[in-house]
């Protein structure tokens, strides 16, 4: 595990030279939460009938989003139908796993998505975690607070984030796939997110919702900002909004 972070840190060094934090974003990030806050359930909302031909010619990366306030249950609808469950299968020592819509290898859970929201609006502006897996899914809060200057200083592109009304996190999990995979599935994990960014750009597009992934951010701070373990690792994010008007 240390080697590999060690890897990780050294191939996604900052333009500035790997300088720890250059541009101050951990400066000015939200405050933690006190463990054991409740969180919110996220609404029975699934993506509406849409032909998957249409649904892929009309597939487009959008940097324009609309000023009213993306919909807690359009969001919703978003995580479950990218990143939820899909089925659940019986394993050969009697136990059960939940297998994802998107997948994913060996069918574990690589992924661990959050959601960094600006509010105003159904969901309060912070850090939350997504738990898709449980019983009822729930957005769990981590950091409370306008998270706006945060991602000015982070993101490579700072007018995203004046723009975008919530930015989906896909974490990578070593601590899920390492015990059962060597350390080349360093790369399995960025393939996984792969995949599960094509399903957020797919359920986006049947939900009419612009977004674009976003690769240029500053790791570590991103990494700081969803107050990581050493175990795990931000692999890419998705910024989308409400439509904008014509």
């Amino acid at each position: 595990m240390p080697r590999l972070r060690e890897l990780h840190g050294e191939l996604n060094r900052t333009a500035t030279g790997g300088v720890d934090d250059p541009r101050g974003a951990r400066e000015v990030m939200p405050p933690l939460v006190e463990l054991g806050r409740s969180g919110v359930a996220l609404p029975d909302a699934g993506l509406p009938p849409a032909d998957l031909g249409t649904v892929l010619a009309a597939r487009r990366s959008s940097y324009r989003y609309g000023a009213s306030p993306l919909p807690l249950t359009d969001l919703a609808a978003l995580l479950r139908g990218a990143l939820g469950v899909q089925r659940t299968v019986r394993l050969p020592d009697g136990g059960s796993r939940a297998l994802g819509v998107a997948p994913s290898a060996g069918g574990l859970p690589s992924l661990a998505p959050y959601v960094v929201a600006r509010g105003p609006g159904d969901l309060r502006a912070g850090v939350h975690r997504v738990d898709l897996r449980a019983g009822e899914p729930t957005l769990v809060p981590v950091r409370l607070g306008d998270p706006t200057p945060f991602l000015a200083r982070a993101l490579d592109q700072p007018e995203l984030a004046e723009r975008a009304g919530a930015v989906v996190v896909l974490v990578a999990r070593l601590d899920t796939t390492l015990p059962r995979y060597p350390a080349r599935h360093y790369r399995t994990l960025h393939v996984d997110a792969g995949v599960a960014l094509g399903h957020l750009y797919l359920a986006a597009t049947a939900l009419g919702l612009p977004g674009v992934a976003v690769m240029g951010y500053d790791d570590t701070a991103f990494d700081a900002l969803l107050d990581l373990p050493e175990d795990r690792f931000t692999a890419v994010l998705f910024a989308l909004g409400s439509p904008a008007e014509a």
